[in-house]
């Protein structure tokens, strides 16, 4: 089965913050769905990764959205923001019958995300599956003009965080200041002239695999301008992170935010850490700006 990444990952804007560096906060539970008569009803007894081959008594009517872990994963809990490799399957809620071949892919935690999947998925984790019953008014958001609820199998292949959640590393004198929120969610400060020379400096250091070339990193980004001192670009504002492609050919980076020369800044450093690179003026008129990047994973080739 192919991997899409068409549905998820984008490119955004943001604003600059100002406050206290911190780490990520641990998940929120709270408004994680639960299980419930409908959920705990459905069954699965294929393998992992494939078609589940679940089954239920129909018609299943639940009256909010809920969620059934039916076989529990050891691997990393789940967090709100987090993109989730997952191969899910859809089944009528109305007739119990399959709608179609099981779907693999790439999906972002976000508010955006249709059906109230997030709250069905936040709290999870790698390894999981898990049963959501979802009744018609959100079945809709999922599967336009269905009759009734709709049944989603989600079998939890791996996880990436929302932010970089390496170790802090000293700062460096002649670059912007970086902080953050709660979240993880960057805010860069610009006090000095504009470079002359691209140049860069780590903010966390990750411990996870080493970025090589021909990688695709899937990153959080923030960009922003000398000339202005506002933020030019970010991958936060939509909450989807993007693909990367660690590659100086213009042809393969094309449909992303990927700003070029930043490549050569980012081979070698390790998944999770979170690197800050200054890239000069283009001789067209363009600013000076400062990215700061977090590296969230490494992504299979397709």
């Amino acid at each position: 089965m192919r991997r899409s990444l068409a549905l998820t990952l984008s490119a955004g804007l943001l604003l600059a913050l100002a406050g206290c560096s911190a780490s990520p906060a641990a998940a929120d539970c709270s408004t994680a769905a639960t299980s419930g008569g409908s959920s705990d009803l459905v069954t699965a007894s294929g393998d992992f990764g494939s078609d589940p081959a679940a089954s239920f008594p129909s018609p299943l009517v639940p009256k909010q959205l809920e969620r059934t872990v039916i076989t529990q994963g050891d691997g990393a809990e789940v967090g709100p923001g987090s993109t989730l490799d997952v191969t899910y399957s859809l089944y009528d809620g109305e007739t119990g019958q399959s709608a179609g071949a099981p779907t693999t892919g790439y999906i972002v935690l976000s508010d955006s995300l249709q059906g109230d999947l997030t709250d069905a998925l936040t709290c999870t984790h790698v390894g999981d599956r898990v049963a959501v019953a979802l009744p018609n008014e959100l079945a809709t958001q999922i599967a336009s003009g269905a009759p009734g609820s709709l049944v989603m199998v989600f079998d939890i292949e791996n996880a990436f965080p929302q932010a970089a959640d390496g170790a802090p590393q000293p700062g460096q004198s002649g670059f912007p200041s970086v902080v953050h929120d709660e979240n993880g969610r960057p805010g860069v400060g610009i006090n000095g002239p504009a470079p002359d020379e691209a140049k860069s400096a780590l903010i966390k250091k990750g411990d996870g695999d080493q970025i090589k070339d021909g990688d695709q990193v899937l990153v959080q980004s923030t960009g922003v301008s000398y000339d202005t001192r506002k933020v030019t670009n970010s991958t936060w504002e939509t909450g989807s992170p993007q693909l990367w492609v660690m590659s100086e050919d213009a042809s393969t980076t094309q449909g992303s935010s990927q700003p070029a020369g930043i490549t050569p800044f980012l081979v070698g450093q390790t998944v999770g850490s979170e690197v800050l690179v200054v890239l000069p003026g283009s001789g067209g008129g363009a600013s000076a700006t400062a990215y700061v990047v977090d590296i969230l994973g490494i992504l299979p080739a397709s």
